[in-house]
């Protein structure tokens, strides 16, 4: 096997992409150009919009800009002083003692089917195994919707966002090793709807066959302000989850299916919490030990969160969440260590884990977070009482003729 590290994929997206007016190629090039020259997208442009109908032709050039030039300051802001600088944290040490059932989690980011190459059955994770299937419970968020359809290859450009989509087989290995799945896949995201009712459909299928429990998605739009229970050890674990957008994609009118969806990342308006506030009640209602908020927001290629992000994540820390985790940014941002101002919970807000798996090449794409937290239960309380960060990234290599995608540790 010839091993050719990180070089059989595109850099970066901006390499890959498809302008097909001349005009807006000659401003896209000018405005690029004094970009770099003048450096005024360094940081974090304000108001810029992250979701997709509400960007106009400056927040395109934008986002074209980071595809090329990922922005690695921070929001001016941005309040820096809980995040952690250490792959570890203790954050209850006392309470394995104490605790009269323990469970463990691990989150991973994004999953993103590339057709630049192939997610290898049982090689694609053999390397990370440990990290991601040896705890008790494993969530990750899933973006490709698996489809009966012709397979549609992934294209950034001028046409309209691009499509994510993935065979029953793809499926099969992006989220599994030897035979033993993620327990737990978040839907509510920006490409749940990229292949229409038929993928929704199909994708709910695939996970009902491999028992995997779906995040954010309904049958009826009264069930979006309802949590995900799922109990395991004896520990009762409630899951809070809802995306920016879809893309300015929508199910056919009529169809009571859907995702949870509230303006979290709009340049118009703060962050709209409404909904993951009414999902953590109901966890609360329904006696969950630990309530977790899966919140898929924020802006691609920032190396940080945005200030708003910061404060709406501490709101929803006040307000019940025990642990937030985040997507969609295509990079791994900080974990912040939040004290809630009783001073009675810690909550870890892991703000972007990055992409698990997708496409491109560069250091800061190709690297992710595995973040695995150990919750104790007491008769008192349950908490979380250690966290673990941990850095992978995916490579490429050529196997028979083929490109094949796996992650390692980095």
């Amino acid at each position: 096997m010839k091993v050719v590290f990180m070089s059989l994929l595109p850099r970066l997206p901006y390499e890959t992409l498809s302008v097909s007016s001349p005009a807006l190629k000659g401003i896209m090039s000018a405005v690029l150009k004094a970009a770099d020259t003048f450096g005024f997208w360094q940081t974090p442009r304000k108001g810029a919009a992250g979701d997709m109908p509400e960007m106009g032709l400056l927040d395109n050039l934008y986002w074209v800009y980071k595809s090329k030039n990922l922005v690695t300051a921070p929001d001016p802001e941005l309040d820096q002083s809980g995040f952690m600088t250490t792959a570890k944290a203790e954050l209850a040490p006392d309470a394995k003692n104490m605790a009269t059932s323990q469970l463990s989690l691990s989150f991973a980011g994004d999953i993103i089917r590339t057709h630049r190459a192939e997610p290898a059955k049982d090689v694609v994770y053999a390397q990370i195994k440990d990290l991601l299937f040896d705890s008790d419970v494993s969530i990750a968020n899933y973006e490709s919707p698996v489809t009966t359809q012709p397979l549609v290859d992934e294209v950034i450009g001028d046409a309209g966002p691009p499509t994510e989509c993935a065979s029953e087989v793809h499926f099969e290995a992006l989220t599994s090793h030897d035979g033993k799945y993620i327990d737990v896949l978040n839907l509510a995201n920006n490409h749940v709807f990229d292949m229409g009712v038929e993928g929704m459909d199909t994708t709910l299928a695939a996970l009902k066959k491999h028992k995997i429990q779906p995040l954010g998605v309904y049958d009826d739009p009264a069930q979006s302000k309802i949590a995900t229970v799922l109990e395991k050890n004896g520990i009762k674990l409630g899951f809070a989850s809802c995306t920016f957008g879809t893309n300015g994609h929508s199910l056919p009118e009529g169809e009571k299916r859907g995702v949870n969806l509230a303006k979290l990342t709009s340049k118009l308006q703060a962050p709209d919490l409404a909904l993951l506030k009414s999902q953590v009640t109901n966890a609360q209602e329904a006696g969950c030990d630990l309530i977790v908020a899966v919140v898929h927001w924020g802006h691609e290629f920032e190396l940080f969160p945005r200030r708003a992000q910061q404060l709406a994540a501490e709101e929803l820390a006040e307000f019940g969440a025990d642990i937030i985790v985040c997507h969609h940014p295509h990079v791994a941002q900080p974990i912040q260590i939040y004290q809630t101002k009783d001073g009675h919970r810690t909550v870890p807000i892991a703000y972007s884990l990055g992409s698990l798996l997708w496409g491109f090449a560069h250091e800061k794409i190709a690297t992710s977070t595995i973040l695995q937290v150990d919750i104790c239960k007491s008769p008192e309380k349950t908490v979380v009482s250690h966290l673990k960060a941990t850095p992978v990234r995916w490579q490429a290599e050529e196997l028979d003729g083929k490109v094949i995608q796996k992650v390692i540790p980095v």
